[in-house]
């Protein structure tokens, strides 16, 4: 990719080839940057970034992203599906913690901590189901972060908003 393509994307030419070059993320990302990185993985297939994990896992994947007609192709279609299957937001919580721990991972750490609490959100929201062992409070401080990033869309926000305003409406429960 050449410099004036970057800056089409709207990418630091400099950032980009670094990462490219050293294989090795980096973490100092732009809001602007990470705002771009972020609303491609929205679009990006579900199925192909969990296909990482071994193939049966990766069958049931497919399987759950096809279930009940609901057709669920990428990551903003599933949470913003009025019903997504909660085993596959379990899933993509999953592969988001992983990302976030992971020192090499390509995605940028700050988008992998977003996937993690929109997964968690979503399964609260819209399939009134916790997959987190995280204490109220602790996954408050985790939404409260998610939703100081400016460059999360407003839909999303919208849904991590619904999310946090669930905890704290719940307040004393522990998990």
């Amino acid at each position: 990719m050449n410099e004036s393509s970057a800056q089409v994307l709207g990418v630091n030419a400099g950032k980009l080839a670094q990462l490219l070059d050293s294989g090795c993320p980096v973490a100092d990302w732009r809001p602007e940057e990470l705002g771009a990185l972020f609303s491609h993985q929205m679009t990006a297939p579900v199925q192909f970034d969990l296909a990482g994990f071994d193939p049966a896992f990766a069958e049931r994947i497919r399987l759950l992203a096809g279930a009940q007609g609901l057709l669920v192709k990428s990551f903003r279609d599933l949470f913003l599906h009025p019903h997504p299957p909660a085993a596959l937001l379990e899933a993509v919580k999953d592969f988001a913690k992983r990302a976030a721990a992971h020192r090499e991972a390509v995605l940028p750490k700050a988008i992998a901590r977003m996937l993690y609490y929109l997964s968690i959100s979503a399964a609260l929201v819209r399939c009134g189901r916790r997959i987190t062992s995280l204490s109220n409070k602790d996954l408050l401080t985790g939404l409260r972060w998610a939703l100081g990033q400016e460059w999360v869309e407003k839909d999303l926000h919208g849904l991590l908003e619904e999310g946090a305003r669930q905890l704290e409406s719940s307040r004393g429960e522990a998990t």
